[in-house]
């Protein structure tokens, strides 16, 4: 194995308080898992076919989601199921050539679309997505990067001006049980709050206290130079397989592309592609890839206020360092198969519909796999049978957001630290 740096003097190497650990994925999730082992003293190698913040943490919308609370699954999707599924304008596509892995995702999703469910979900992503804010700040500043990091409230928009249920729509309710705060714009105030915005939006929610990044890879990449600082060791290798260590002793075995890799425990923070990964070891995890487009203009002519996200097409529009970037949609298929770019024409269209003045000829293009799960909730804590080896992977489209405080509850759960019930939620034996 590649050498990382060594342990701190505190770490004394028994059974319950393991020296060495290897993070298999360099996406910001991975990078955070890398950041907080190190920290408590752990010989750390952050393992990847890609340099860091290669993938999804490159193309996002940037949001830092203290509100996330909404689940994909909310009653009533049973009936529009069908339609949007097979709808090429909708916000939820699925891949026809993924329909044979789709579909028992798919079912799995409807089963959790009751109220009930819901609410328990929505308490489980505020646990975990609720400190986001705070938490980044303080990377970045540590990072040296605290400027990549607006703490912003968002706007939300629909194109009818009813399309907003503040009171009797379940989502709204959520928000506002777990702490969000909002304020209702229409016409002159929305105007003067979004200049840029088409008359034809005449209402708008602004919602907080939330964030955003205005460059996720950028950021990404310094926490990645910050975990070297810290003595993290990056190596570009690709995983094949792993081998638990025989009779529950012993360190796991990495058998990658280049080259054998040994740990005493292991994080597979692999996105979309963490699920073959875990099979061989008995633990059938119902992972796919909720895959996300974005395109960017680099010289739109104008910068917003806000994060603006238009609720019926499921997007959020961004100002950033690269330009102003357009992203979203839900389409349900495998992580490597290839892009679909009338995904990327719907949101042009959208682009030029919300923002009829803006000049969007300039743009870049991209297609990322992210990982979901049908609860909406990340898989995070040990393996079912081979407790040296974590997972930390499935937050959709969350992951920036739920980063560092998955990287601490994976470091301190790896370490032993009590964490009570805090990981029941997302165990990776929910689905077993």
């Amino acid at each position: 194995m590649n050498p990382a740096s060594q342990p701190s003097s505190g770490s004394t190497g028994s059974a319950h308080s393991p020296r060495t650990a290897v993070v298999v994925g360099a996406g910001i999730v991975g990078i955070c898992c890398a950041i907080e082992l190190r920290r408590r003293g752990l010989a750390v190698t952050l393992l990847d076919r890609l340099a860091p913040a290669e993938a999804c943490s490159a193309g996002n919308a940037g949001i830092l989601a203290a509100h996330a609370v909404v689940p994909i699954g909310l009653p009533g999707l049973h009936a529009q199921a069908a339609a949007m599924l097979l709808s090429r304008e909708s916000p939820l596509v699925l891949r026809l050539g993924s329909l044979h892995h789709a579909v028992p995702w798919i079912v799995r999703l409807l089963r959790t679309a009751n109220e009930p469910q819901v609410r328990r979900t929505a308490a489980a992503m505020k646990a975990l997505y609720g400190s986001t804010v705070a938490r980044h700040q303080a990377l970045a500043a540590e990072a040296g990067v605290p400027e990549l990091i607006r703490a912003q409230a968002g706007l939300y928009v629909h194109p009818a001006a009813g399309g907003i249920d503040l009171v009797g729509g379940l989502a709204w309710q959520l928000r506002r049980e777990h702490g969000a705060q909002f304020e209702v714009l229409e016409g002159a105030a929305l105007r003067e709050a979004e200049p840029a915005l088409s008359p034809t939006y005449t209402r708008g929610v602004r919602m907080g206290p939330m964030a955003h990044t205005v460059n996720p890879q950028r950021l990404a990449r310094a926490y990645a130079a910050l975990a070297q600082r810290l003595g993290v060791s990056v190596v570009r290798d690709e995983l094949r397989a792993l081998q638990p260590p025989a009779g529950g002793s012993g360190p796991v075995q990495l058998l990658a592309a280049q080259q054998r890799h040994t740990a005493d425990v292991v994080v597979l923070a692999t996105g979309a592609w963490t699920a073959p990964l875990l099979r061989p070891l008995g633990c059938r995890l119902p992972l796919l890839a909720e895959r996300g487009y974005h395109l960017t203009y680099a010289d739109p002519g104008f910068e917003l206020n806000h994060v603006v996200s238009e609720i019926a097409a499921h997007v959020a529009v961004t100002s950033m360092e690269p330009g102003l970037r357009i992203a979203g949609t839900e389409e349900i298929g495998l992580a490597d198969a290839p892009p679909d770019w009338r995904r990327a024409e719907v949101l042009h269209r959208l682009a030029q519909r919300m923002f009829p003045g803006a000049r969007l000829t300039q743009g870049s293009r991209w297609m990322g796999p992210r990982p979901g799960l049908p609860d909406s909730l990340p898989a995070i804590g040990p393996v079912p049978g081979a407790p040296a080896i974590w997972v930390a992977a499935g937050h959709g489209h969350l992951g920036l957001t739920g980063a560092p405080h998955t990287g601490d509850l994976v470091a301190r759960g790896v370490c032993g630290e009590h964490l009570g019930a805090a990981l029941g939620a997302y165990a990776p034996s929910r689905f077993m």
